[in-house]
């Protein structure tokens, strides 16, 4: 029984994983360089060899910027589908929350698309100004990666947070229904209490830190170049991975109170028996 006890906690208590969002390098986009040609040749025929070149090299570097600027592309419409699975997943968030967060990446995917229709109109046209704009947007409008991503995988880490407050609190009534079988044949429960006091509130203030942190990223958009909505949304990220880690520490202090407190019912002298069958998974999240 107490191996059942010690496997089952080890289980609900396992760490939450965090993939940190990381802000990525604008995509470099040098279109002017190499193409004009020089005023002072005069021939004819040299001139237009020069022209010819220049189309050429101008040419050659649309493709080239073309291509990169599809592969960034297609590179966050396969994040932001995974992340959308993701959140399919969740069970503790309300279904307001997860349709809200669901529709906002659905919205950058869309918008992804269309960018990169954009691109290729852009390109077909040789409008090398449209162009540049275009594909600076990918990083500096959009912010899928330093946003968008970081803002779902902080809304999953609180979601399988929530599941793990709701199987240690009902881990935590088993165990208090143990302490009072205890007490009641007779043994001094002191030590199992305290265990079992602290346990809640642990249990408690990671579910505080868990909801608060899915609130706080729930309403964040791009800013769009704005340096000072980039500020707060930055803020605002760092301060929820925060609180995600707190709720994390609290679920390791809370597996350290219920194995003492099952080391301690483990001495005691009482006939009752509770039968606990509890798993969790929190891998992958």
């Amino acid at each position: 029984m107490n191996k059942n006890y010690l496997a089952m906690i080890a289980s609900a208590g396992a760490a939450i994983a965090i993939i940190a969002g990381t802000a990525l390098p604008a995509l470099a986009l040098n279109v002017g360089a190499g193409v004009s040609a020089s005023a002072s040749v005069s021939a004819g025929g040299i001139r237009a060899g020069v022209k010819a070149n220049a189309s050429t090299t101008l040419g050659t570097r649309i493709t080239l910027i073309t291509s990169k600027a599809d592969q960034e592309i297609a590179r966050r419409i396969d994040s932001l589908n995974a992340l959308n699975a993701r959140v399919n997943a969740m069970v503790r968030l309300s279904s307001t929350e997860k349709s809200d967060l669901s529709s906002s990446i659905q919205s950058q995917i869309t918008a992804m698309n269309t960018l990169q229709t954009q691109i290729a109109a852009d390109a077909a046209a040789n409008s090398t100004s449209s162009l540049k704009a275009d594909v600076q947007s990918i990083t500096s409008s959009y912010r899928i990666f330093m946003l968008v991503l970081p803002q779902g995988t902080i809304e999953a880490a609180a979601d399988r947070a929530l599941s793990i407050v709701g199987i240690m609190n009902d881990l935590g009534t088993k165990l208090s229904v143990r302490i009072q079988t205890a007490q009641s044949a007779g043994n001094n429960v002191t030590a199992a209490a305290t265990a079992l006091s602290d346990f809640n509130a642990k249990v408690s203030d990671a579910n505080v830190k868990a909801t608060a942190a899915a609130s706080e990223v729930a309403s964040l958009t791009p800013d769009n170049g704005n340096a000072t909505v980039m500020a707060s949304n930055t803020a605002a990220l760092k301060d929820a991975r925060a609180k995600i880690v707190a709720a994390q520490q609290d679920f390791v202090a809370a597996r350290t109170d219920a194995q003492t407190i099952i080391k301690a019912l483990a001495t005691f002298k009482t006939s009752a028996s509770v039968t606990v069958t509890t798993t969790a998974s929190t891998s992958g999240q």
